[in-house]
């Protein structure tokens, strides 16, 4: 996670300096150097509050089973909300309650809300788009049995040696955790990639955000409409409503 958040920061310092050399938005007026630092710190300030409220958004599309793209519209919409107040503030030397009432705030706000799309778009190219085809689930075997002993993971997954068995796999953004028996690794990868790696391993994608290995289920509930898979190790996954049927299929229910 120190390495994600690391990678990230320096990409917002990095894309701060970028824009501010452009000078868009009107800003080109300023000293180089300043647009430049005021960017960077601008960025700084949106990643503070696009970051967690991009990860209740996220939240939000696993619950609902809303797309993920919609996730990040909905995030960037409402973060740009104290965002613009903060950069408001900071250029035009206003306090709260004028900022409010100032005549160019809902053009801000959309000048804010194009920027935290191109910074998204932007962190999408470089670490793997997020995209609805991307989110589509797809099962890499769906059949069931009595339990066997597990199979190593593959060695095309970037793992520490000694890392064991996949369990499971959770989509994060970008990134991808890898559950193992003892231990998680956090990799920079799409997680339909890492799917694709684990080969001939058995397993089923059963929400947008999970795969689960067949020798990892303990057991199956059903709640609701859906049903959530209890692993060997004491992860709960859920199921997301489109999968029910293959589930069923399956035998997993």
């Amino acid at each position: 996670m120190a390495k994600r958040l690391t990678i990230e920061l320096l990409m917002m310092i990095a894309l701060g300096l970028l824009i501010g050399l452009l000078g868009p938005f009107g800003t080109f007026d300023a000293p180089p150097a300043q647009r430049m630092v005021s960017w960077v710190v601008w960025l700084l300030a949106g990643y503070m509050l696009f970051r967690p409220t991009g990860v209740v958004a996220n939240w939000l599309c696993e619950a609902t089973g809303l797309p993920r793209f919609a996730g990040k519209l909905l995030a960037i919409a409402v973060a740009g909300v104290p965002l613009t107040l903060i950069i408001t503030m900071m250029a035009t030397r206003l306090d709260f309650a004028e900022t409010l009432g100032w005549s160019g705030f809902g053009t801000m706000y959309l000048y804010i809300c194009v920027i935290s799309a191109v910074v998204f778009i932007t962190m999408a190219a470089l670490f793997g788009r997020a995209d609805p085809a991307a989110d589509l689930l797809t099962p890499s075997s769906v059949a069931l049995h009595k339990p066997e002993p597990p199979l190593p993971a593959t060695a095309t997954l970037p793992l520490p040696p000694g890392f064991g068995t996949v369990r499971a796999l959770k989509g994060e953004d970008h990134y991808v955790r890898v559950v193992g028996e003892a231990r998680e690794e956090l990799i920079l990868m799409r997680m339909r990639d890492a799917i694709e790696r684990l080969g001939e391993v058995d397993g089923l994608r059963v929400h947008r955000s999970w795969w689960v290995a067949k020798d990892a289920v303990v057991s199956v509930r059903r709640d609701g409409r859906t049903a959530i898979i209890t692993l060997a190790g004491g992860h709960e996954v859920p199921v997301a409503r489109d999968m029910m049927p293959q589930l069923r299929a399956a035998g997993w229910l």
